[in-house]
């Protein structure tokens, strides 16, 4: 009998290739983007027989934080980016690429719904391409559930009050998805030593972000001759901080001379980008990042000594603001900069619109203590603000101060349901820092505590509860809080996960001679006394 080796099948290649091009060639005819969905297709199979899912899961972070986030305008509005098709794929409704009304969906969506389906049904199924995943507290698990629970209570309350259902699904979509992408996220990351290539990955994305904001800020502006607000959008102040916490809080944990240059040239790349987009609420975010992470860390005498030198040169700060209040530039260009987020943008003793908008997003709350509103309403104009629909037809039920809007259009009731999984997590990240000895672990804690920090900020300044970028971070920072805290101890294992079943004894073979262990038998019952 000789051997035969087996050889592939040329004719399937073929049609397979044929396939492949004509599928692309009739895309393209649609939407240049959608000429790339027949080989994603493909590589879609591939991921569901062969790959273990956090490296989609890692791929999908990245390209969420990475490209153009076309529901922010990127660069201004001014120039795309060599990653904006990608951004219009993932952001865009699918019936806008694909001319399908029902459609009414991103691709991002799909993409989450699809890897959180695909790591369910192996888990179902026993699959050994996915090792297990270590469980997460379940309170977290309760508080993440229950912000869905409360985003769908404030959607029937506002439509049964006569609120527009259309408007409403943008109102709450994004923050609607976190339960969904934590779920993803939770499946993908096997435990806190996955952390450290998650992490990277938003590393990788933020200094793509940084790239993207120095050439546009320093070659295509000056070429085009116009004034622009901001280099990417943003959103990436989140992504920016949490790479600054990266590497501040890796050294803080572990001091040493790798630690220090490396964190030393991703600041200064990350730095480049955010002086670039401008964003005022970046640095107030960085700066309440790093008096958490004092507060938080212990006490020890370089810690003492460092607060007794800041108690002793307050007097010569108080000096130098005083001095500097009305300065425009130099030295004092700090000064300027904490001026002018108290004064606003119309200056001392001016409202400016954020200043206005916050007062009838107020008085919209006041009118509905306890429920708010309910979505698909718009927020009350007492104070009349200046009319920008001719640029945002929906601006009243988008106020850019999110959280003032979670009072107006859910009250006491839906603000505290969507919100407290923020509580949790922190609270499970601090416990699990001071009850770690790996420095790894300490600085994912700081990091987490960080993150929520600026997430709170975006939501606050710039409309965060509707981005998927604060979206995504937020939703990493809530798994790797909830994993720290089951690895350290800081939370007790759940029951079912704490010893795995005992394994069933061998079956012996028909006619095999078996010999018992005396000391197997079972022991005689005691004798009832009385």
């Amino acid at each position: 009998m000789t051997y035969a080796p087996d050889r592939p099948s040329y004719l399937r290649f073929v049609a397979l290739l044929g396939f492949l091009v004509l599928a692309t060639v009739g895309g393209a005819l649609l939407h240049p983007v959608v000429a790339l969905a027949p080989v994603l297709l493909v590589a879609v199979l591939w991921l569901v027989v062969k790959v273990p899912i956090r490296y989609p899961v890692m791929l999908v972070t990245y390209l969420v934080l990475a490209v153009d986030y076309v529901p922010e305008r990127p660069q201004s509005g001014f120039w795309p980016s060599p990653l904006h098709p990608l951004g219009e794929l993932l952001f865009a409704q699918l019936s806008y690429i694909t001319k399908i009304g029902a459609l009414r969906f991103p691709l991002v969506d799909v993409l989450i719904v699809g890897l959180l389906g695909l790591a369910m049904y192996r888990r179902v199924t026993k699959s050994k391409i996915d090792p297990p995943a270590l469980p997460m507290p379940r309170p977290l698990i309760a508080v993440v559930a229950l912000s869905l629970i409360a985003i769908l209570f404030m959607e029937v309350r506002g439509v049964m009050r006569g609120g527009d259902f259309k408007n409403s699904l943008w109102q709450w979509h994004q923050a609607a998805m976190m339960p969904f992408i934590v779920a993803m996220f939770h499946y993908a990351m096997r435990g806190p030593e996955d952390w450290p290539i998650f992490a990277r990955t938003v590393i990788a994305a933020g200094l793509t972000k940084a790239a993207i904001s120095v050439y546009f800020g320093a070659i295509v502006v000056p070429s085009m001759g116009v004034f622009v607000e901001y280099t990417t959008c943003h959103s990436d102040s989140m992504t920016f901080n949490f790479c600054l916490l990266v590497a501040t809080m890796r050294f803080l944990e572990k001091p040493k001379g790798a630690h220090a240059l490396r964190g030393l040239l991703l600041m200064f790349c990350i730095f480049m980008g955010m002086v670039y987009n401008d964003r005022r609420l970046a640095y107030v975010s960085f700066v309440g990042c790093l008096l958490a992470g004092y507060l938080i860390t212990p006490w020890p005498a370089i810690k003492r000594t460092f607060t007794r030198g800041l108690v002793l040169m307050a007097p010569l700060m108080l000096v130098y603001f005083a001095v500097g209040w009305n300065a425009r530039g130099g030295a004092f260009a700090p000064v300027h900069k904490v001026r002018s987020l108290i004064d606003g943008e119309g200056g001392e003793g001016n409202l400016d619109y954020r200043d206005i908008e916050n007062l009838d997003v107020i008085a919209t709350w006041t009118q509905f203590p306890l429920l708010g509103t309910g979505y698909g309403h718009e927020f009350l104009e007492p104070i009349p603000l200046p009319n920008i629909a001719f640029v945002f037809p929906q601006y009243r039920y988008h106020p850019h101060n999110s959280l003032l809007g979670l009072f107006a259009f859910g009250g006491m009731v839906g603000y505290t349901g969507v919100w407290m999984y923020l509580v949790v997590t922190i609270f499970l990240a601090v416990r699990a820092y001071h009850r770690s000895h790996i420095a790894e672990h300490r600085a994912a804690g700081l990091i987490i505590v960080g993150s929520v920090i600026c997430y709170i900020n975006q939501v606050f300044g710039d409309m965060g509860i509707i981005s998927y970028i604060c979206t995504f971070v937020v939703s990493l920072c809530v798994v790797t809080s909830g994993k720290l805290a089951v690895a350290t101890g800081a939370w007790p294992m759940p029951h079912t996960a704490l010893v795995p079943p005992a394994p069933s004894a061998p079956v012996p073979p028909p006619g095999a001679i078996i010999h018992t262990n005396p000391e197997d038998t079972q022991a005689p019952a005691l004798a009832k006394h009385g």
